[in-house]
């Protein structure tokens, strides 16, 4: 009998993306660079991002596609920042055929990277992968967001989770976190 020796992917701190992101920039791998920001910041799964074009992206506002695992119709809007990303590393990688895949690696050398990064730029005791970058954006949501039940239902519409319970377990809310909730009552009397 074997058993799998399975991990589920951590989120990573807004300061753990921006390392991640700027090693591989410093590494001239501005592809991960911009895979990392875009997963981020759509919340999209690696099955997903591995199949958007260039044409999809460059010069637009909204990013519509059908999920492939849900296969839900979804339009993200794409702000400001990552647009000028998009352009910029369309521009860096002197790229012309806008009808390319953004992201060429496999779902397995895109993990490797990711790790070895993590690695690099000592990010310790985190399990690092492509759901990363989506827990990391959920998280982000959540987090600058007053830890809402508001945003907390909002994304697990976006996440397509059936119910918020599994939401908070995919922001990794931990027991800690709750305590904390619970300590605050001391003030109260």
């Amino acid at each position: 009998m074997t058993t799998t020796n399975y991990k589920t992917s951590d989120y990573l701190t807004t300061d753990e993306i921006l390392r991640l992101s700027r090693y591989f920039r410093k590494e001239k791998n501005y592809s991960m660079s911009l895979l990392i920001e875009f997963g981020v910041k759509t919340l999209l799964r690696f099955s997903d991002l591995s199949r958007i074009k260039w044409v999809d992206v460059l010069g637009k506002d909204v990013l519509v596609l059908n999920e492939q695992k849900t296969n839900k119709r979804r339009e993200i809007t794409i702000g400001r920042s990552l647009r000028e990303s998009i352009e910029n590393t369309f521009n860096e990688l002197k790229t012309t055929n806008k009808d390319g895949f953004m992201f060429r690696y496999t779902l397995q050398h895109t993990n490797l990277l990711l790790k070895e990064g993590g690695k690099n730029e000592r990010i310790k005791n985190k399990h690092i992968s492509t759901h990363s970058l989506r827990k990391s954006g959920s998280r982000f949501i959540w987090e600058n967001n007053g830890h809402s039940d508001e945003y907390l239902i909002k994304l697990s519409s976006i996440l397509n989770h059936s119910s918020t319970s599994i939401t908070r377990t995919y922001l990794g809310i931990s027991k800690e976190e709750i305590k904390d909730i619970y300590q605050s009552f001391d003030e109260l009397m």
